[in-house]
């Protein structure tokens, strides 16, 4: 694998001027401006313009469905180049403020979901790309520490950005709902000058791109499928959590911003640890203590009602998920080795549509269930499911490595094959 110092005189004196890693950190940075400005406050919002519990779990299932469609059919066909990374990221950024922009109409909700559909296409372009790009400069044993770091620069900018702009949104609420949409105007500005950073580490090169129909879950094998069914019941409790907190509890912005702030903190603490254990155990192992962690935490939440309660069981939960995200993207970039490097975008684009599609299926069946069930019973059941597909058999982790069990229906075989990027 080509060295950044080895190769930086053939990307020009733009690339130069920046460190890789710096380069990635601030990229890093800049998207978590994003979240916490554009997305951490976004369930209060819908909730406040009207939506109801189906409408919320819509919100959390359109960008997961849409970006397994991008996944499925778009995002593999397309080349890892500077001009398709910049197309799809004005498309986002159209979309982003849309979305921002929509907020302002009378009935704003049909509006927002669809245009937050369009987000995410596009989105997964980007997001499936950006690995293939730094795969490109990144020697693979770096991966864990630059995720690491990556989600420690998180955690602060959502730690500060949480604190100061949930009392912000509470403190000019009398301008509702023009105090959300500066925000989200805030968030689009970050977002657009990540962009431009990661785009210049993509190759300037021409292709002619030829859609054509594809067969996705080639690249497949069990670790990902079980990876995905994981996914589906952490997704389950996104939308049971607005519904609840907002809903049920009526709480504010600024107290949405304390589970933040808490969860941070406590992931902050606890990262460098898990860290090491990752690097002692494997990333599969501290993935599936993740997992487990979450499942415990969210038994008995229908019934905790004291918000310092709650700040302990979200503080909990919130080091799972990023556990949880920097172990799976671990998995994600050893498991790339595996494949061959004209299948890479197949690769990561199926990985992320599995992921995606988990999201999405999670996201409907908490709709369903808070439909007809009390809010109590549905975190007990997502619990119980995580539990299940966690030991499912024939998907346990020592079990996951296996070959593709659908294999027959899609025709892939992936062989260990040896890594030559750059070469």
């Amino acid at each position: 694998m080509l060295k950044y110092d080895a190769i930086v005189k053939q990307k020009g004196p733009v690339i130069a001027k920046m460190k890789l890693t710096t380069r990635i950190y601030l990229d890093a940075a800049l998207q978590n401006i994003k979240s916490v400005a554009f997305f951490t406050f976004l369930p209060v919002l819908i909730v406040r313009l009207g939506a109801s519990n189906f409408e919320v779990a819509l919100s959390n299932m359109l960008p997961s469905l849409f970006s397994a469609l991008s996944l499925a059919f778009l995002t593999r066909q397309l080349p890892v180049t500077r001009k398709t990374y910049l197309v799809s990221g004005y498309v986002r950024q159209f979309a982003f403020l849309s979305m921002a922009l929509a907020v302002l109409l009378p009935r704003p909700i049909p509006y927002i979901l669809a245009f937050w559909a369009i987000n995410a296409i596009s989105v997964m372009i980007t997001s499936a790309q950006q690995p293939a790009i730094f795969r490109r400069w990144v020697e693979p044993s770096r991966f864990p520490q630059i995720f690491s770091n990556n989600k420690l620069i998180g955690i602060a900018i959502l730690v500060v950005g949480s604190l100061v702009i949930g009392n912000t949104l509470d403190f000019f609420d009398r301008f509702f709902p023009y105090n959300y949409v500066v925000s989200m105007l805030v968030g689009c500005l970050s977002t657009f000058m990540g962009m431009n950073l990661i785009a210049r580490l993509a190759p300037n090169e021409k292709h002619v791109v030829k859609l054509r129909p594809v067969l996705p879950f080639k690249e497949c094998d069990r670790r990902m499928w079980w990876m995905s069914l994981n996914n589906i019941g952490i997704a389950m409790v996104g939308p049971l959590f607005t519904i609840y907190h907002i809903k049920a509890l009526g709480l504010t912005n600024a107290q949405i911003g304390y589970f933040v702030v808490a969860s941070g903190l406590l992931s902050a603490a606890f990262l460098p640890t898990a860290r090491k254990w990752m690097e002692k155990s494997g990333a599969l192992k501290v993935y599936s203590f993740a997992v487990l962690g979450m499942a415990l935490a969210v038994i008995p939440y229908g019934w905790i009602t004291k918000f310092w309660l709650l700040i302990i069981v979200q503080a909990w939960i919130g080091v799972c998920s990023s556990v949880f995200d920097i172990s799976q993207q671990s998995v994600m970039m050893e498991q790339a080795n595996l494949h061959k490097k004209e299948k890479e975008m197949d690769y990561f684009s199926d990985f992320q549509l599995l992921m995606n599609g988990g999201n999405a299926i999670g996201a409907l069946i908490a709709g369903v269930l808070v439909s007809f069930l009390p809010i109590w019973a549905c975190f007990v059941f997502v619990a119980l499911f995580r539990f299940a597909f966690l030991w499912l058999p024939g998907f346990r982790p020592a079990e996951a490595g296996a070959s593709n069990p659908f294999t027959r229906f899609t025709r892939s075989k992936p062989q260990p094959h040896p890594v030559t990027n750059g070469k």
